[in-house]
């Protein structure tokens, strides 16, 4: 009597106590939910693993090899769901499972590769036990292209798909270049798997196959987005899209489609793309913000702010907050999916993160209102410590604390609320002052990568950032001193402002220029030029012509691209009668900028991308600045010569 025949009687217990331990999971997945639903499965997971342990106490025969195979398979899919770091331990398992198949089979295999070892089982085992085995090494090769999928190992998906295609005997592709090249076999075969897959599995193998396919195109398609074969990566993607595939996954589909129509520089067809991924899941919340990423490049403002509000409100919602785990499947295509790239690209936004984006947007689009309620609601949150649950990503940059209270300030600025922006002003002033030093010496190599600026001197950038937040709280006080009519007090802030710029020393190591200038050496230059300016119009409400002019001049050599400090020089050269000294200046600039004066002050209306939003000028377009008259008359001076 062989040993198959010898442990018939434990294997029958052992099937009935297997097929008892998939009915439990599948009624707690139908009847249970969220933590209550999380423990049965634990439950279930443990009580295969030491059904495992029974049945490999024994030595390995055919007869038994099938039910092994698929208690494992079941048990490796419950630890899918409860677990993300038990590959390896998974992994183990399925290699053992391997070797005691092939020491059932009367083939020993030595090592330890699962890839060889997949390769001896489905090329060598073509004989009279293949029919009796092939569900359970079927739905086990689910598993491992699972695992393999997790950790992106695409080839080894790709040769074990290869080998369960000649195995089953199936005709294989002409051009078999790429794990979608299998699938499009498995797609056509699809029927075989449903209808010899065997009782008693916790996740029916067709169904774990059908998201496997579409989790392995996207996982294809994400790694020719990361090498830029952005047209190869849409033509996976739409390939992946004819697949069967949950809601939810599939909408991601379509924003991975959507971002590679942007790439390729169609901007319509990835907002169609976003629509329709908001359609099939309004939960794709990628979607939603990629959208606005696309109204923001085609400059449609109130399009961008809506869609910002539509995110906000849902990334807001308890839905999405905190969402329980009471999914209908199994094992959701967050499971597999693992690619760090494609984890980025599909990353849930930060509330405070949106409405930041929010709140900026509508500062910059002239919503004053609106954006000084979302910047409030911003330090509310702050102030009652929300600040530790904020969540820095690469889809929407937050920024530093202070500078989110200089902003708050500009807001305020704007709406006219005038000691509301001094308080908030002087709260950064409170916070970042004591940190300022008495001096601070940088040296600027020249052709320096912006972020690469005095590298390794975390602590000197730290400390230009403290002088720039301090100093430019005080400006912004000076602005709304100035408005407040409190000349006095709106003069010592300027000075004061200046005072502490003043304490940065910048040395270039060999020629001054260079993308160094692009960091926050250009934003100190900027801020100097602007509180001397500042001063300047003080002096001219006291009628103090000679400081006025002073400042103006310290203006413009300061950072001659302020164009608010060469207006009032000009304008005070000519009032003082010294008007070829003025034509001088104008000549010079324009002779510096290859541009006009008009010119330069209309660019500078859009300097967002250069200098942070606290640091553009908040009352510019209140000032009584006349460039064409100023310009007429330079023109009109110059015409006899």
């Amino acid at each position: 009597m062989d040993r198959d025949t010898g442990n018939q009687g434990c294997l029958e217990i052992w099937t009935g106590e297997h097929y008892s331990i998939v009915r439990k999971c599948k009624a707690a997945c139908r009847t249970q939910k969220g933590t209550q639903q999380k423990e049965a499965l634990k439950q279930c997971h443990s009580e295969l693993r030491k059904l495992l342990q029974k049945i490999q106490g024994l030595p390995p025969a055919v007869s038994s090899v099938p039910l092994e195979l698929s208690v494992l398979y079941n048990a490796s899919v419950l630890n899918l769901r409860l677990s993300a770091n038990t590959r390896e331990e998974d992994q183990a398992g399925i290699t053992q499972a391997l070797l005691r198949a092939l020491e059932a089979a009367g083939r020993p295999g030595t090592g330890s590769d699962p890839l060889q070892l997949w390769r001896l089982v489905l090329q060598l085992l073509n004989w009279e036990h293949w029919e009796q085995w092939e569900p359970s090494l079927t739905r086990l090769a689910c598993v491992q292209w699972a695992h393999w999928l997790c950790t992106c190992q695409l080839q080894c998906v790709r040769e074990l798909l290869l080998w369960l295609a000649e195995a089953r005997g199936w005709s294989l592709p002409a051009c078999p270049g790429s794990p979608l090249d299998v699938q499009s076999v498995l797609v056509e075969e699809s029927q075989s798997w449903e209808s010899r897959a065997a009782p008693g599995e916790v996740l029916s193998a067709a169904q774990f196959r059908e998201l496997l396919h579409t989790c392995t195109a996207i996982t294809r398609g994400v790694e020719w987005m990361e090498a830029g074969q952005y047209q190869e990566a849409l033509g996976g993607f739409q390939q992946a899209a004819v697949l069967p595939s949950p809601r939810p996954l599939h909408a991601q589909l379509l924003t991975l489609t959507g971002l590679c129509f942007l790439k390729l520089g169609k901007p319509q067809s990835g907002l169609q793309c976003y629509r329709q991924a908001l359609e099939m899941d309004f939960g794709c919340l990628c979607a939603l913000y990629q959208s606005c990423v696309v109204y923001r490049q085609l400059g449609e403002a109130d399009a961008e702010i809506e869609a910002l509000g539509l995110l906000y409100t849902a990334v807001m919602s308890p839905a999405h907050r905190d969402p329980a785990c009471d999914s209908a499947a199994l094992i959701g295509p967050e499971s597999l999916l693992q690619s760090p790239t494609l984890i980025c690209l599909l990353r849930k936004p930060h509330p405070s993160c949106v409405k930041h984006c929010l709140a900026q947007r509508s500062l910059q689009s002239g919503r004053t209102a609106e954006a000084v309620e979302h910047y409030l609601d911003l330090l509310a949150l702050f102030q009652e410590g929300a600040s530790q649950r904020v969540i820095v990503d690469n889809s929407l940059a937050f920024p530093r604390i202070p500078e989110l209270y200089l902003e708050a300030a500009v807001s305020l600025l704007k709406a006219r609320r005038y000691q509301d922006a001094i308080t908030v002003c002087e709260e950064v002033v409170s916070k970042t002052g004591a940190l300022v030093p008495e001096r601070l010496t940088l040296e600027c190599p020249p052709n320096t990568e912006r972020d690469g600026l005095w590298a390794g001197e975390s602590e000197k950038r730290e400390s230009l950032n403290c002088v720039l937040w301090t100093a430019a709280a005080c400006f912004l006080q000076g602005q709304a001193f100035t408005q407040l009519k409190e000349g006095k007090e709106s003069l010592s802030h300027y000075s004061r402002c200046i005072n502490l710029l003043v304490k940065v020393h910048v040395t270039y190591s060999e020629r001054r220029g260079g993308d160094s200038e692009k960091s926050g050496v250009r934003s100190l230059q900027r801020l100097k030029s602007l509180a001397f300016t500042g001063r300047g119009l003080c002096f001219l409400e006291r009628a103090q012509d000679r400081e006025a002019l002073h400042s103006f001049q310290l203006s413009v050599q300061t950072d001659p691209g302020v164009v608010e400090g060469l207006y009032w020089l000009l304008e005070l050269l000519w009032r003082l009668g010294r008007r070829e000294e003025a034509l001088s200046c104008w000549r010079r600039f324009q002779s510096c900028t290859g541009r006009s004066a008009e010119e330069a002050a209309a660019a500078g209306q859009d300097l967002q991308g250069d200098y942070p939003l606290y640091l553009l000028s908040p009352l510019q377009g209140d000032a009584p600045r006349d460039w064409e008259g100023l310009s007429r008359r330079m023109l009109e001076e110059c015409s006899p010569l």
